[in-house]
């Protein structure tokens, strides 16, 4: 039986691939939403966090997509710590974490445990991406005439397996919607196998 953490982040910028996780220039993780499943169909377990800034702020940029400013998280977030915590007790207690863009929702949480001076947890985090997993199922065309299929944005997985999804940019209500997402997979047998994800190409892609 396989436990599933289903993640979800906002942060306060735009991510940078080809930087390490920690890099100074790096955004940093404003709100995360966890829903715990013990069994694919039981009833599953929700979980909010506001992380309060820490001498960083919320990009406009970021703000306009998810509503956050910076006044709203320190009047309600709480410290990072928080989120890690509970986090890492799931991780250890056995969950698989799952995610829409898992590479962007890892590499975001590995970036945190570092600055705290933890350890990121990379090697014991089995994780799926479902927005990989859904890219030979939506089958839209990548463009400017390049081969193969563009990854689904979360509202396109949605609508194709005709799930109504709610709250989109807020970091519990893009959770629900990968968690439709999830539970779809795994009914039409299509559900990756969660595995920890090793970098294949430039050394720090994974990092």
């Amino acid at each position: 039986m396989t436990k599933f953490m289903v993640l979800d982040t906002e942060t306060s910028g735009l991510f940078n691939f080809k930087l390490p996780a920690d890099d100074p220039t790096q955004p940093r993780l404003a709100t995360a939403a966890i829903i715990l499943l013990d069994e694919i169909d039981a009833e599953p377990r929700e979980f909010g966090f506001m992380v309060k800034p820490d001498g960083w702020e919320m990009s406009a940029e970021a703000g306009a997509v998810n509503g956050l400013t910076t006044e709203m998280l320190l009047a309600s977030g709480n410290p990072v710590s928080q989120v890690l915590d509970f986090y890492e007790t799931c991780i250890r207690d056995g969950y698989h974490m799952a995610a829409y863009n898992a590479q962007f929702d890892g590499k975001m949480m590995r970036g945190e445990f570092r600055r705290s001076g933890r350890d990121d947890l990379f090697e014991i985090t089995p994780n799926v991406c479902l927005m990989r997993a859904m890219t030979d199922i939506c089958q839209i065309p990548a463009a400017n005439g390049r081969r193969g299929f563009k990854f689904p944005k979360l509202a396109e997985a949605c609508g194709y397996i005709g799930h109504d999804a709610s709250d989109a940019h807020t970091a519990m209500g893009d959770a629900r919607a990968a968690l439709a997402v999830l539970r779809w997979l795994h009914a039409q047998g299509k559900l990756p196998e969660a595995t920890v994800h090793l970098a294949k190409a430039k050394p720090g892609a994974e990092d």
